[in-house]
């Protein structure tokens, strides 16, 4: 049966301030219900464990907003807190989930205020059945009594948004995560939200990532807060105001179809700003075809991922995209193709195939003749030497291979700082390291 009572949402301008966040859970009753015995456990988004270099705006939750409901929470009595993540893990480039909470300032700001960190990628974990597919849930999220999901205002090359819902897959055990790309990724988001249920939503719109989720997204200065106790309306309001119609969010029609609700702002009171005053169109798709082409890199074929590509593979090949684009700009790759997902078959008329990690591995057995880069995630260090080795000149891919084994030495003892162009430059005022 549809729900006919009105959800509430707030919308408010960031100004730096407490006053600000508290305006937000206040307008929206968000609170509301919590008793200082409750333990709350609080779900940024911190997708990557990252370097110092990485630009975090837009990419994860600041920490000056973890801050504010910390604080918040304290002034409610709350002691039992705990903040819990699993990042994208990849040894090779040091990412970790408490090199992420470090990276992102909220390591920082737990400790100040007592709060513990929860690795979700190493806690305990509790199956559940979503339809037919079993995947296995962080025991925290399960015992928690107080759910704070407190996502980032992201356009997403899959789903078109990323904001309270998806937020939620962070959740998940590693194998678990895969295997929503491996079946129906948008139902399975939806199923997901039908048995975890945060007390409160928060999306940081502090800043804003177009074409995001990743370091290759566009990222925007938004100063807002969304709050809401539910994420249903929350995300519904969070994609009106990045310029989708919600009902266009396969996750979002999925998980009303699933529990008889409408998708639309039309079942939502929005107190604060109004969504019309705050809207801004972001783009959803990242081409990285044109990634490569910004920096004079011609010839490349890079078919969009689809569902079935997550996000380890993902992070392999934009990382190379960093890396190349600053080291080879203007180098021709005419007829080379690099395949990624279970989903995507190499074009015809590719004369050189990359195929990067055991799903494209197994959706291309017939090219015989592809280079097959096997790993889920695939190695960097193979990713990158398969490149230099088979697309490059033989001079150019040795000075290649040589620049970057010297430049990864020099990062790892501490002696070389590096910035990928490709990953944007975000200059202050507009961007501002003091929000993590």
């Amino acid at each position: 049966m549809e729900e006919t009572e009105k959800k509430m949402v707030a919308i408010v301008k960031f100004d730096g301030t407490l006053a600000s966040v508290k305006k937000a859970l206040d307008l929206c009753g968000g609170l509301d219900g919590l008793k200082p015995t409750d333990k709350v456990l609080l779900k940024p988004n911190i997708l990557w464990g990252g370097t110092k270099n990485m630009p975090p705006f837009g990419r994860v939750t600041t920490s000056m907003l973890v801050d504010s409901i910390l604080q918040c929470l304290r002034d409610k009595g709350c002691t039992d807190i705990t903040i819990g993540e699993g990042t994208i893990p990849n040894e090779e480039m040091d990412s970790t989930t408490a090199r992420g909470f470090e990276w992102s300032g909220i390591a920082r700001v737990a400790k100040r205020h007592g709060a513990r960190l929860l690795d979700f990628n190493s806690e305990p974990h509790e199956q559940i059945q979503l339809e037919d597919v079993k995947v296995r849930v962080a025991r925290g999220i399960v015992e928690c009594d107080f759910l704070i999901d407190i996502p980032v205002l992201k356009a997403h090359q899959q789903t078109k948004i990323s904001l309270g819902m998806k937020n939620l897959k962070g959740c998940l055990a590693i194998n678990s995560k895969k295997a929503f790309h491996m079946h129906d990724l948008h139902r399975l988001i939806a199923l997901l939200n039908t048995r975890i249920r945060p007390s409160l939503t928060v999306i940081d719109g502090i800043y804003g990532l177009e074409k995001g989720p990743s370091f290759l997204g566009i990222p925007h200065r938004m100063d807002l807060i969304i709050a809401g106790k539910d994420v249903f309306s929350c995300d519904i309001v969070g994609a009106a105001i990045i310029g989708f119609n919600p009902d266009e969010i396969e996750y979002l029609r999925e998980y009303g179809e699933i529990t008889g609700r409408r998708v639309s702002l039309e079942g939502i009171e929005v107190k604060g700003e109004p969504v019309e005053k705050v809207v801004r169109k972001f783009e959803w798709r990242l081409s990285l075809e044109e990634v490569f082409h910004q920096y004079g890199i011609e010839g490349l074929t890079i078919q969009q991922q689809g569902y079935s590509c997550c996000s380890g593979c993902g992070a392999i090949l934009e990382a190379l995209a960093g890396v190349f684009t600053k080291e080879c700009p203007g180098m021709s790759l005419h007829g080379v193709e690099i395949c990624m997902g279970r989903g995507i078959r190499a074009k015809a008329e590719s004369t050189k195939v990359l195929l990067l990690g055991d799903c494209a591995v197994s959706a291309n057995r017939d090219q015989q003749h592809a280079v097959q880069i096997k790993g889920c995630p695939p190695p960097i260090l193979d990713t990158v030497i398969a490149i230099a080795r088979q697309c490059l000149p033989r001079q150019k891919g040795t000075g290649f291979l040589l620049s970057r084994t010297i430049r990864n030495i020099g990062t790892k003892i501490g002696v070389h700082s590096e910035v990928f162009p490709a990953f944007g430059i975000c200059q202050p005022p507009e961007f501002d390291r003091k929000h993590f």
